[in-house]
């Protein structure tokens, strides 16, 4: 275990939470078995938590982030990994003590010849509920319990998941993706590409949601959802007709459920999400185009 331990990079993106970021970085250099290295990447709109992590916690790798929204900013830790696995842990996240030892225990426990192309997701403890990863409805919600014992696992909680290095050198998070669903979809992708997820029980991380950042990242998270589940239809599994089937519902189940929680002011709302999805499945469509031409 001490050789795959050696080679676990913890990956935290921030923005403006230093006081959370202070118990994440914390709770990962208690961890029971150390991690290989913490890098941090940071949205903040100010110097403060730059200057802080510089002053008590030298040892660990600041980036200046892009400012792009969160997939930008953990693609742009990727350059700075040097070890062969890595942990996305977001900053109001505390480690378990002994989570690294349990998911590094399942990792040893794959076949070796599966072993590089093995993702293991642990659980999350949040708000007193442990939080398991859940299959995609077909309007994209993660709401559906996997049977287990059957394994294809699709999703992962990214919390507490430990991917190989090696699977971002052939794909990464989508950049147009600010907030929400971009695990699922790049674990969607991940498993197109042969990899395989493997639940791990025994390890769990706590998530302690913030409030801050909230405002900026309830926009598009609905948005995200729509814009991933179609690009999932659409290019992943590529289902031409269940990708417009679902765009079609996927539209009119918004807007009624909008309109029926918060009437005049909903609808606005729906109308918001569905041009931001909008915009999304646009670019989507235009670097496809784009890319089967060269």
């Amino acid at each position: 275990m001490q050789s795959l331990n050696s080679q676990l990079s913890v990956c935290i993106c921030t923005r403006n939470r230093p006081k959370e970021l202070h118990k994440a970085i914390q709770s990962v250099l208690n961890s029971s078995i150390p991690a290989h290295e913490i890098i941090i990447s940071d949205d903040s709109t100010n110097e403060e938590t730059r200057q802080w992590i510089a002053h008590a916690f030298p040892s660990v790798t600041y980036l200046n982030g892009p400012k792009k929204g969160l997939c930008a900013n953990r693609n742009h830790i990727l350059p700075a990994v040097t070890g062969s696995h890595l942990l996305f842990m977001d900053d109001d996240v505390v480690m378990q003590e002994h989570f690294i030892r349990n998911a590094l225990a399942a990792l040893q426990a794959v076949n070796q010849g599966q072993r590089d192309k093995a993702i293991i997701t642990g659980l999350e403890l949040n708000h007193g509920l442990l939080v398991y990863p859940n299959n995609q409805s077909f309007l994209g919600h993660q709401s559906k319990p996997y049977e287990y014992e059957k394994g294809n696992i699709q999703t992962v909680v990214i919390n507490s998941t430990i991917f190989p290095a090696e699977l971002f050198k052939e794909i990464q998070f989508d950049e147009q993706l600010i907030y929400g669903y971009d695990e699922v979809d790049l674990t969607t992708r991940a498993v197109k590409l042969g990899y395989t997820i493997y639940l791990c029980k025994e390890a769990v991380n706590h998530h302690f949601p913030s409030s801050e950042n909230r405002d900026y990242y309830r926009p598009v998270k609905e948005a995200s959802r729509i814009y991933v589940t179609y690009k999932r239809y659409r290019q992943t599994d590529r289902t031409l007709m269940k990708a417009y089937m679902f765009l079609l519902l996927a539209g009119a189940h918004i807007t009624a459920n909008k309109l029926r929680t918060s009437g005049i002011k909903g609808m606005r709302d729906a109308f918001q999400t569905l041009m931001i999805s909008r915009k999304y499945i646009r670019n989507m469509k235009q670097v496809h185009a784009a890319a089967e031409t060269r």
